[in-house]
């Protein structure tokens, strides 16, 4: 391997020390000292890991950072034991400026010429070279992690192990999919063993280079991490990932090798059942799909590798995440409106179904593990009433995430579990409060904060939708309450009580809200100073509750000792009670700075680049969500100069998403939403009223040119749609997901019409154009998102056909039609009837989507000669206006 240029060192008093490593040939006093060395142990066991240390120098790039773990650093740098990582970190120390750090320079200072020489010669015993080390600290020295990892597997020379678990390291922020991509191929090319039936025996050539078990659970855990937080559908190929690893290890001659397999295997399943940072239900379907590699992989060999009590528990808190099965909607029908529920008889097929066949798919996987000799405790029971199964109370099967907390064997904690999940297990407050009681009297315990959460998520769910077809358990919506007949004081008795008296109840047993009931409490208040009283009833910091108020000018430090959680709730609530301009004159100033505070809470808690607040994108797509509301007020005017603040809000932050968690799909719908707001505003105040010409109705000044705002989404568009480059390896054994990002039908729909809206008929053909190339990925997200994902397509096809398709020439009217036709069986789509792109306009209430295709038509009639006569232009706007 070529040896990569020693960074020149800022420091006299080091640089004959930088020189003295490219010294090649040993002396015999130093062979001498080598072979006579007093040291007892050269791999000492320390208090801290070499590794550790590593990695706390590779995250920190401020004085005050270098200063916090100065203690750290020094121990690290006396060290003289002949460990990899501890000589990397010294080498690499004597390459930076570290004159603001005189202790550690001394400790560094103090190591003669002739002891570098010494441990460098030393290095080819093991395999290694002075060359070798300058590469990797120009590894390190990248300014980011997917620098570094780039930098890792430019070439395929082995590197030592600890060095890839270094950059693969949980607070590390990758913003790139083909880092991790890279880095999985890197592993499995270098450190697993030999692949399984290729006709080779051959080993590797340092088996010190065959990354341990041990070794490869901490690099599982470490993607894990990232791929749920950047990139949640390739958890699946993290599972593949790791069935080549498993397959590779050593035959079942070897001892213990079944063993190993099963802890690699179990492990694995239990970290694969993690929920995803973002949208973690939506995203459970990828964690079955991992979990079902490895199942699949087990049930092939010729022993089916053991599954463990906890890998059980972890397959069901996946399973009851996910959508019901055509089964199990069928029995969700069957089972009546009453309390408890039983199960009703339709037909004569019905009456043949056992009550095993009615278990869901969790309840059947608890039963498996029941029969593998893994009795249910309060946890398991708890699960067991999310699959709609409970021993003593009726339970409909419910799609959640699984309960939060401990899972030990303690008695307490776990039974509250099952308290808690018995109360989610309901359809309405009344149902829910009367397994809320019941329970008490049994066990005559008092509620726990998860209980009481519990309850307060049903008493604020929002009644259900009169027009809905979900079923119960598959949203959080409160489904209708039947009386029967009951008598009024039945009635009174059975009532559950109000928010505000519950919690009143809780505190006065001595229940501080936090955790999920800070949640639910603190996004469902009815007025700031409301929330503020959950605030300090939770026992946060006084001071840092006291920064949060209107007017007052917040310090990272207070925020910091907020969770950031429960900071992001606070500007949810503060995004919520920003108020409408419907039914009000004039609101007061202190009413329409809500949502600015909101937005500079956020800037200051992301202010610093520490890796949670990396992923801050949540609070961000709240302030968007907000300022894509319909009628939101933020200044005293009309309702366009309104839309138009928004827009300028709404574009002030997205450069401040961009410049930390960057844009994803959801901001950049609500970005689009506020856009067509905007513009249809201004298309509105355009039109004369009575005659008369309106005035202060132009867009603000703060805000560019239509032009330049399409350009700009036209960009984040292209970042959200790039495919993401596979490795030669992964293309093979590694299938990925195509993007990094889940642009959906819905996104889609939106961004054409602010396409339309902007008046930009390009950008609308070109998006056209992107969604046949990559018909089946689109179809595959509608399917997924059923019924209504197939009919945003239609809609988004209706949108093009009403506001860009009579503006096109001929020839591109023909080739969109060939391209059109050039699909195969599912994946066929059809243009929109007439008939149905006059439904698709006429359906839009507020009027947009009719003045869009006035203007398509009027445009399609000025420009004469794209196929149609100028009489045939006029009578279809004729037309369309008399319609």
């Amino acid at each position: 391997m070529s040896a990569v240029p020693v960074v020149a060192s800022a420091r006299s008093g080091t640089a004959s020390k930088a020189r003295f490593l490219l010294s090649n040939q040993p002396t015999w006093s130093q062979t001498l000292s080598r072979m006579t060395n007093s040291r007892r142990r050269q791999y000492p066991q320390l208090r801290i890991s070499p590794s550790r240390i590593l990695a706390l120098r590779l995250r920190s790039k401020t004085d005050r950072q270098k200063n916090a773990y100065r203690n750290t650093f020094e121990f690290g740098a006396k060290q003289r034991a002949d460990r990899l990582p501890l000589l990397l970190l010294q080498a690499w120390l004597v390459r930076q400026d570290i004159r603001n750090e005189p202790d550690l320079s001394a400790s560094i200072c103090s190591i003669t010429p002739l002891e570098w020489a010494d441990r460098f010669h030393g290095l080819a015993s093991r395999g290694w070279s002075k060359e070798d080390v300058d590469h990797w600290i120009w590894i390190l020295s990248g300014e980011d992690g997917d620098v570094r990892v780039q930098r890792l597997t430019s070439t395929e020379t082995p590197k030592p192990i600890f060095l890839t678990t270094l950059l693969a390291r949980s607070d590390e922020k990758f913003r790139k999919a083909e880092s991790l991509l890279s880095l999985m191929e890197y592993v499995s090319k270098n450190y697993f063993g030999p692949k399984p039936f290729s006709g080779s025996n051959t080993a590797l050539p340092d088996r010190k280079l065959e990354m341990t078990d041990s070794q490869f659970l901490i690099l599982l855990r470490r993607l894990v991490s990232h791929v749920l937080r950047l990139w949640p559908r390739s958890i699946v190929t993290v599972a593949r990932f790791t069935v080549d690893y498993i397959r590779r290890m050593p035959s079942e001659a070897e001892t213990n090798s079944y063993h190993r397999k099963c802890e690699v295997f179990n492990t694995a399943l239990q970290l694969f059942q993690r929920p995803a940072a973002t949208k973690a239900l939506n995203n459970m379907e990828f964690n079955w799909r991992a979990q079902t590699i490895l199942l699949a992989m087990s049930d092939n060999l010729d022993k089916p590798l053991i599954i463990n009590r906890a890998s059980y528990r972890a397959v069901r808190e996946v399973m009851v995440g996910l959508k019901k099965s055509q089964t199990e909607k069928a029995v969700a029908m069957r089972y009546a409106k009453s309390w408890p529920p039983y199960r009703q008889d339709f037909d004569g097929l019905d009456a043949k179904r056992t009550a095993e066949d009615d278990y869901s798919r969790s309840v059947k996987a608890g039963i498996l593990g029941r029969e593998a000799g893994y009795p249910d405790d309060h946890y398991d029971q708890a699960l067991g009433a999310l699959g709609g199964m409970s021993a003593s109370f009726p339970t409909v099967q419910t799609r959640s995430l699984p309960p939060k907390g401990r899972k030990g064997e303690e008695e307490d904690p776990n039974s509250y579990f099952r308290w808690a999940m018995l109360v989610r297990a309901t359809r309405n407050p009344r149902e829910a409060w009367k397994v809320f009681n019941d329970v008490a009297s049994r066990t005559g315990k008092v509620p726990n904060v998860q209980v009481y959460a519990e309850m307060f998520t049903k008493l604020q769910a929002r009644p259900l939708h009169p027009a809905s077809n979900a079923l119960p358990g598959d949203t959080r919506e409160s489904f209708p309450i039947h009386d029967a007949n009951y008598s009024e004081y039945e009635l009174a008795r059975l009532s559950p009580p109000t928010v505000r008296e519950l919690y009143d109840q809780m505190i006065s047993r001595g229940v501080k809200p936090e955790g999920h009931c800070l949640h639910i409490l603190l996004i469902n208040a009815e007025s700031l100073e409301q929330g503020t009283r959950y605030l300090r009833d939770s026992g946060i910091d006084a001071s840092s509750v006291n920064a949060l108020a209107l007017f007052k000018q917040p310090s990272f430090q207070a925020l910091w000792k907020i969770p950031l959680l429960t900071l992001k709730d606070y500007i949810q609530l503060l995004c919520r009670l920003q108020p409408d301009r419907r039914g009000r004159q004039k609101i007061l100033p202190n009413e329409l700075l809500r949502i600015r505070h909101a937005i500079k809470l956020t800037r200051v808690r992301s202010g610093r680049r520490t890796t949670e607040t990396s992923t801050f994108r949540l609070a961000w797509t709240i302030i968007l969500r907000a300022l894509a509301r319909p009628h939101i007020c933020l200044i005293n005017s009309t309702q366009t100069n309104n839309d138009a603040e928004a827009l300028a809000i709404s574009l002030d932050v997205l450069d401040s998403i961009e410049n930390t968690t960057g844009v994803d799909p959801e901001a950049f719908m609500y970005i689009c939403r506020t856009v067509q707001k905007a513009a249809l505003s201004r298309l509105t105040s355009r039109e004369p009223q009575s005659g008369e010409r309106t005035k202060g109705r132009e867009y603000s000044p703060r805000i560019p040119d239509a032009d330049t705002i399409a350009s700009r989404l036209k960009t984040i568009f292209s970042q959200l749609s790039q495919v993401v480059k596979t490795p030669g390896f992964g293309s093979e054994s590694l299938p990925s997901p195509k993007f990094l990002h889940n642009v959906g039908p819905a996104h889609l729909h939106t961004y054409m019409r602010t396409l339309a809206f902007l008046d930009d008929v390009d950008a609308m053909t070109g998006l056209l154009r992107w969604m046949l190339v990559h018909r089946r990925d689109v179809n595959d997200e509608a399917q997924r998102i059923e019924p209504r994902g197939h009919a945003l397509v239609a809609k988004t096809l209706c949108a093009f056909q009403a506001f860009a398709s009579p503006r096109l020439s001929h020839e591109e009217q023909v080739d969109l039609a060939a391209r059109m036709e050039d699909g195969d069986g599912a994946e066929t789509w059809r243009w929109p009837t007439p008939e149905e792109v006059e439904d698709y306009v006429q359906s839009d209430l507020r009027g947009g989507s009719q003045r869009l295709r006035r203007r398509a038509l009027e445009g399609a009639w000025d420009g004469y000669g794209y196929g149609y006569s100028r009489q045939e232009r006029r009578e279809e706007v004729q037309g369309m206006a008399s319609g």
